[in-house]
C-alpha cells in the first residue's frame, strides 16, 4: 500500500536515529540465514569492547530530516564505543532499497543488517537470505511480549522468528469531522462503532453535495490492509495453519468485502479508481465527513486543514466483533552472508530495546512501552491509536505476497464496479491464490 512506502521512508529515518549503530542497512520482502547450523544456532553472549575492532554495514532508509541525521550519528558513535565496532551506514530511498537489497543478498553480498518492510520478511526467509533468530532470542533479553503481537508475528515465517520489530504503523483509524457531525444532527463525541452505524451515519451525512465517507480501490495496498482487518474483525483468518490455503473466501471475508463495497453508497462518484490519498484529500477539503487512514494522518490534517475540528476513533467493527487494524512497519534481520552475525545481533538488541526505542521521534516504536510514551507525547487521541496497535493483525506471511495482494485488489475492484458479487469475486481470487501458494 502506498503508506507502506511512505512508512518506509520515515522508518529508515527512525532506524538511523535509534540504531544508527551497526551493520549495513537500507525508507504506509525477505531475510538472510543459512539453513541449520549456518543460521543463528551458535548465538554468543554479548561482546562489549573486545580488543579487535569489528565492522558492520547497515543499509537503511534515506534521511529526510537533519535532526535525525544528527541523532543517527550520535547513536552510531555510542554503539561503536560500546562494542569496539566500526559502523558503515548507507541510506537509500524506499524503492532503491527494495530493488538493490534482494539482488545483493541473493548474490552472497549485501549489508550485515537488513531493515525489511514487514511484507518482505517471508520472501527473504523462504530463500534463506536471512538467519532464524530463535537461538539468539533464547539467550537474549529481547522478548516477544515487549512488542506488539502483530508486529512480532510479521517477523516470523514457518514457526521461526527471522526479524525483530523496529517501528510500526497501523491501517488504520477512523477520522471524522466533528462540525459536519453536528450539522447533521449527530453527536460529535460519539463516532460510529459498528459497520452498521458507520453506514447509517454516512447516509445522514450525505447531503448538499457532501458525502459521508469515501472508499477506494485504486492501485494501492491500503484497501487490502483494511479489508484484511475487517475479515479478522469478523472472526475470520487470512491463511490456514499450513500457510498453503487462503481463507478470504469464507463468510467473514465475504462480509468484510461487502462492507467495504457498501461504503460506495455514501462516497463521491468514481471512488473505485481512487486511493487512500485521494480519500484523505476529500476529507481535509470538507467534501467527506469520515475517512479511514493510518495514525500518521494527523500530520496530514495538521498541514492541510490546521483548523479542522476532528476526532479519531477505532475502526468500525462488525456487530459483536472487535476493532482490528493491519500492521505496517519495519523489522530488523541478519544477512545470512554476514561474517559478523553475533555483532549484528547485538545491533538488533541495541536498537530495539526500550532505552533506544524511546528516542524515536518520527514513527511509532515497536516496543510497546516506548510506543505508549511516544503516542502520549506526539499524538492526539493516543489511547485510541495504542488500542488499535494492540489488536492489529499482520498481512499474510507468504513469499509471494505482492501477487496475492494484487489478486485481492482485483476482487475488490470487481465488487465495487458491480461486475461480481463479493462471494464470487473472492472465490475466484482464492482459487488463483491457492494455486500460487502451492507451486
Amino acid at each position: 500500500m502506498r503508506r507502506i512506502g511512505q512508512l518506509a521512508l520515515v522508518c529508515s529515518i527512525v532506524l538511523s536515529v535509534l540504531a544508527g549503530c551497526g551493520s549495513n542497512n537500507g525508507n504506509g520482502t525477505e531475510a538472510s540465514g543459512t539453513p541449520g547450523a549456518s543460521g543463528a544456532s551458535s548465538a554468543a553472549p554479548s561482546k562489549e569492547a573486545t580488543g579487535k575492532k569489528q565492522s558492520l554495514v547497515v543499509w537503511t532508509l534515506q534521511q529526510a530530516d537533519t535532526n535525525i541525521q544528527e541523532a543517527q550519528e550520535n547513536a552510531a558513535k555510542s554503539f561503536e564505543e560500546k562494542f569496539n565496532a566500526e559502523v558503515q551506514i548507507t541510506a537509500f530511498p524506499y524503492d532503491q532499497l527494495k530493488s538493490k537489497l534482494l539482488p545483493a543478498v541473493a548474490g552472497g553480498e549485501g549489508p550485515d543488517i537488513l531493515l525489511l518492510d514487514q511484507v518482505w520478511v517471508a520472501q527473504y526467509a523462504a530463500a534463506k537470505y536471512i538467519v532464524p533468530l530463535d537461538d539468539y532470542l533464547g539467550k537474549s533479553e529481547v522478548k516477544a511480549e515487549d512488542y506488539f503481537d502483530g508486529a512480532w508475528g510479521a517477523g516470523s515465517f514457518q514457526n521461526n522468528v527471522y526479524a525483530v520489530p523496529f517501528d510500526v504503523g497501523v491501517w488504520g483509524v477512523l477520522y471524522y469531522n466533528k462540525d459536519m457531525f453536528k450539522a447533521a444532527g449527530l453527536d460529535p463525541e460519539k463516532p460510529p462503532v459498528t459497520w452498521e452505524e458507520f453506514l447509517k451515519y454516512g447516509e445522514q451525512l450525505t447531503k448538499d453535495g457532501k458525502y459521508g465517507a469515501s472508499n477506494w480501490a485504486g492501485s494501492s495496498e491500503s484497501v487490502q490492509c483494511l479489508v484484511d482487518a475487517f475479515t479478522v474483525a469478523a472472526g475470520g483468518k487470512l491463511l490456514d495453519e499450513s500457510g498453503k490455503k487462503i481463507l478470504i473466501n469464507e463468510e467473514p471475508g465475504v462480509k468484510a468485502l461487502q462492507f467495504w463495497a457498501d461504503i460506495s453508497k455514501i462516497s463521491p462518484p468514481g471512488s473505485v479508481g481512487k486511493n487512500e490519498e485521494d480519500a484523505m484529500t476529500l476529507f481535509t477539503s470538507g467534501q467527506t465527513a469520515m475517512t479511514m487512514y493510518g495514525e500518521w494522518g494527523q500530520d496530514t490534517i495538521k498541514t492541510r486543514a490546521p483548523n479542522m475540528n476532528y476526532g479519531v476513533a477505532n475502526l468500525p467493527k462488525p456487530e459483536g466483533g472487535q476493532s482490528i487494524g493491519t500492521f505496517g512497519g519495519f523489522n530488523l534481520a541478519i544477512n545470512a552472508n554476514s561474517s559478523n552475525k553475533d555483532l549484528a545481533w547485538e545491533f538488533i538488541q541495541y536498537s530495539t530495546n526500550y532505552d533506544n526505542q524511546k528516542n524515536i521521534t518520527m514513527l511509532t516504536p515497536a516496543n510497546k512501552k516506548a510506543a505508549k510514551e511516544y503516542l502520549d507525547q506526539k499524538r492526539q487521541f493516543p489511547d485510541v491509536i495504542y488500542q488499535q496497535l494492540t489488536t492489529a493483525t499482520y498481512r499474510p506471511n507468504v513469499a509471494n505476497y505482492p501477487a496475492i495482494a494484487e489478486l485481492q485488489l482485483q476482487a475488490t475492484q470487481k465488487v465495487m464496479t458491480g461486475n461480481m458479487s463479493a462471494k464470487d469475486a473472492l472465490q475466484e481470487a482464492a482459487d488463483k491464490i491457492n494455486g500460487l501458494l502451492n507451486k
